[in-house]
Formats: structure tokens, C-alpha cells, sequence
């Protein structure tokens, strides 16, 4: 069982809370100033007290010098009479220890030993010499009303309490202001920052979890607060894993449109490679022509290899890829890429530059990113000038993550054609199937990357492919059938 302070605790708002803790450090400040000034007036009328008495029995042993000189005791009589209610008991000794006077007749006369005057001494509070010249005669021994003086404190210190508890009133009232002000100011930005995610949830049309049949003690706004923000991320995560799945599946359908544009084009490609094998065909079957005959069996040759390149290319880019993401130095691995095209380089006499300043360390898949580098090399391979050539590879992470550049100093694309040169069967070369730049948009689309041709102040083209930074595994594209 939750005791009771506690779980009332809980049931108060934030903006009570913080009134509430604002007013006790005000009562607590309060308290201790109340404290403070209370002791130092008992202080300071105990002190005023002590004083008044001490000049009252010093001014008494003054008086009694000339009476003890001339021995009247009549006067000296009249000095033991208590000048006010503060004095108990007066007691004039002679300095051969013999009692001259006292608001007791009965202790008049009476010699004190050692012992009786040591007991005189505890009981009477002050004392002071009766001095004539250099000749002390005697001492006054005074003894104050404790319980008087105490009254008399207490009356005065009446006042000072009065005024202490007209100021604790005011604090208490101007506290109360200043604490509402300030849990206004605390709990205004909470308010405002839920309401704005209630405003979040209905426009996202995110609906809150069905009330729980529990009892609910917090009224908290924080912990309503942390609580809307626990639902909201939950949410957040929820609608994001539906988005991701969207996204596959739009993206599996999107792959099945372009293969529906892609089929069509193959269609035409086959049926012009079919048309060439054929008439080849017929024309070595009806003839027997010896000077012609391997030029024809060359034309069919070549339509068949480019049957079986195009063929290749469709399945490559139709089937699904898998990236296993591994962390790895990239500046080693496109050295590698570079390495692996050295004879096509050496053959067109085309100059290669690697700018990467290791280490930088990436996730990527190192055999479809190899594929992908090896599509823009050998694209770049026929577009340089022969001689002349020149490629160069950069590589430098960013903000967003790493980026890879691929620049020649060749004819470049043109303006009109920069839209769609990713689109599968879209080439400017006679030989070739058209599907390089697409199978490297998707192999970038499966790292969650991007490939894009940018415009630089330099001749030629510079394709740069885009790792973002992060080591989750991206989802696996698929083509629905």
C-alpha cells in the first residue's frame, strides 16, 4: 500500500508541485531570517538587561563609600531597598567579611566564613567594590529577578514576534504569487510542447491507446509528458516499418513496370538479331558461296553474342539483390577496382588517378559495389579520347556520408539526354546493352544510396555514387512476378 503523502504527491500537477516547492524553500528562507532575528533580540535585551544591573550594583558600591566611611548605617540601610522589580536582593559586606546591610534585617551583623561567602557568591548574580581612594571598605553583592527579567523580555520580545508574523503573512501572500508565477513559467512550455504533440498524433492520424482500466495516480504533466512521447515514438516506428514496407513493395513494382518497358525493347532488339541470323541463315542454305560464307557465319556469330549479352544484362538486372553490408576500408577497395581494369586502361593508353586519403571506413556490399565501380570505368573507358584519355576516382566522406566520383575528360552527356540515362536501354554506343547505369542506380538503391550525374566547370562526365552513414542491413529489393 502506497502511503498516504506519498501518493497525494502523485496526484498533484506539475504546476502544484512546483508551487508547492517554491513556497517551502520560501518558508524554509522565512523560518531561518525569523530565527535569526528572534535570537539576536533575546540576545540583545538579555545583553541590555545585564548592563542595567551591572551599572546598578556598580553605582550602589559608589554610594556606599562615604556611609561605610562615616558608619551610618541608616544610609546604608536605605541603599538595600530594591531600586526596581529586576533586583531580588542587595547585600552590602565589610571588608572583614561582616554583613553591613541587606533587605534582610535578620543578615545584619552577621560574619560570613570562607564558605558562607563562597555561598553568597553563587547565589547573589553581581558584585562590586566599595572603594575609597586606594582602601577597599567592602563589596556590594546584587541578585537579580530571574523570573522578572525573564517577563520582561518576553514583553518586549512580544512586539518584535508581531512584527515577524506580519511579515511571515506577507511572504506567505507574495510567495504564493511568485510561486504561481514561476510554475506558470515551468509548466507553460510542457503544456504548450503536449499539446503540440496531441496536434502531431491527429494530423499524423495516429490514435492514442484505448484508456486503461487501471487507476491512473499520476497527474503529472511531465509524466504525461514522457508518456506521449513513448507512445509518439512507438507510433513513429510503427507507421516507419509500414512506410519501409511500402517503399519495397513500390519499389518491387516499379521493377516490374520498367521490365514491362524493358520487355518491349528486348522484343524489338530479338527480333533484329533474329531477322540478321536468319536472312544469314537462308542465304548459306540456298547458296554455296565459299568467298562469302564466313562473313555470314561472323554476322550470325556476332547477333548471337549480342542475343546472349542482352539476355545476360536482363536477368542481371531483373534478379534481386542481397547486400551483405560489411564495414570496410574504402580507399583499398577502389584501389582493387582500379587494379582489376588496368589492361583496359593500358590498352587505350588512358591515364587513372585515385584521390582517397585513407582510412575511410564504409558498409557496403564489396561485390556489387565492385560491379557497379566496374560499369562507370569501362563506360568512361569508351568515352575518353584515344590517346589522351583520363579517369579520375575520388573518394572524401561528408556530412551526409561518403561520396564517390567517377570523372573523365570525355565528350560528356548531353543536356537532353541527362534525365533518362539511367533508364535501362538507353546507350549511346553501337554496341552495348544499355543497362550499365541502370543496374548501378540499383545497386546503389539497395545500399539506401544514390548515384547522380553532376555538372562540373571540367569537360567530360562525373558520376558520383552517394553511402550514407549508417550500418543497418537495407532491405532487399525483389521483383514480384
Amino acid at each position: 500500500m502506497i502511503p498516504t503523502i506519498p501518493r497525494l504527491w502523485q496526484r498533484l500537477t506539475w504546476r502544484s508541485k512546483s508551487m508547492a516547492l517554491v513556497v517551502l524553500l520560501i518558508a524554509m528562507i522565512y523560518l531561518l531570517i525569523a530565527a535569526f532575528l528572534y535570537t539576536s533580540v533575546r540576545e540583545d535585551l538579555s545583553s541590555q538587561v545585564e548592563t542595567e544591573t551591572r551599572h546598578l550594583t556598580e553605582s550602589i558600591a559608589l554610594s556606599a563609600a562615604n556611609p561605610l566611611l562615616l558608619k551610618d548605617a541608616g544610609q546604608l540601610a536605605q541603599l538595600t531597598h530594591k531600586p526596581n522589580s529586576l533586583v531580588s536582593g542587595i547585600l552590602i559586606v565589610g571588608r572583614n567579611n561582616t554583613i553591613l546591610a541587606s533587605d534582610q534585617l535578620a543578615e545584619v551583623g552577621t560574619h560570613l566564613t570562607a564558605d558562607a561567602l563562597q555561598k553568597i557568591s553563587k547565589q547573589y548574580n553581581y558584585s562590586a567594590p566599595i572603594v575609597a581612594g586606594t582602601q577597599r571598605l567592602g563589596t556590594v553583592w546584587l541578585r537579580s529577578n530571574a523570573k522578572e527579567i525573564n517577563a520582561v523580555i518576553a514583553k518586549k520580545l512580544e512586539h518584535t514576534t508581531s512584527r515577524l508574523l506580519f511579515l511571515g503573512i506577507s511572504t506567505a501572500v507574495i510567495g504564493l504569487i511568485g510561486a504561481y508565477l514561476v510554475s506558470l513559467a515551468i509548466t507553460r512550455p510542457v503544456s504548450r510542447l503536449r499539446r503540440e504533440m496531441e496536434f502531431m498524433e491527429r494530423q499524423l492520424g495516429i490514435q492514442n491507446e484505448p484508456p486503461s482500466t487501471e487507476p491512473d495516480d499520476y497527474h503529472d504533466e511531465l509524466h504525461h509528458l514522457e508518456l506521449a512521447f513513448r507512445s509518439l515514438a512507438t507510433r513513429l516506428h510503427e507507421h516507419l516499418l509500414e512506410l519501409r514496407k511500402l517503399h519495397q513493395r513500390q519499389q518491387a513494382m516499379q521493377c516490374m513496370v520498367t521490365i514491362g518497358q524493358m520487355s518491349s525493347q528486348v522484343a524489338h532488339e530479338i527480333r533484329n538479331a533474329l531477322s540478321s541470323v536468319r536472312g544469314a541463315a537462308r542465304y548459306l542454305v540456298r547458296y554455296d558461296d565459299r568467298d562469302n560464307r564466313e562473313e555470314f557465319l561472323r554476322i550470325i556469330e556476332e547477333e548471337v553474342q549480342r542475343l546472349y549479352d542482352m539476355t545476360q544484362g536482363f536477368l542481371d538486372f531483373g534478379r534481386s539483390y542481397d547486400a551483405k553490408l560489411e564495414n570496410q576500408e574504402l580507399c583499398l577497395f577502389l584501389q582493387r577496382c582500379l587494379q582489376r581494369h588496368q589492361s583496359d586502361f593500358d590498352a587505350r593508353s588512358i591515364a587513372v588517378h585515385l584521390n582517397c586519403q585513407a582510412p575511410i571506413h564504409a558498409n557496403f556490399d564489396a561485390s556489387l559495389l565492385a560491379q557497379a565501380m566496374s560499369n562507370l570505368l569501362l563506360n568512361a573507358c569508351d568515352a575518353v579520347p584515344n590517346p589522351g584519355g583520363k579517369i579520375v576516382v575520388t573518394a572524401e566522406p561528408n556530412v551526409e556520408g561518403i561520396q564517390i566520383r567517377v570523372q573523365d575528360n570525355g565528350p560528356g552527356v548531353p543536356e537532353e539526354r541527362r534525365s533518362e540515362i539511367f533508364k535501362p536501354y538507353v546507350t549511346s554506343k553501337t554496341k552495348g546493352s544499355g543497362l550499365g547505369l541502370a543496374v548501378v542506380a540499383k545497386i546503389m538503391m539497395v545500399h539506401e544510396g544514390s548515384v547522380e550525374l553532376v555538372q562540373t566547370s571540367d569537360a567530360g562526365a562525373c558520376f558520383v555514387l552517394s553511402l550514407p552513414l549508417r550500418a543497418e542491413k537495407p532491405p532487399i529489393l525483389e521483383n514480384e512476378s
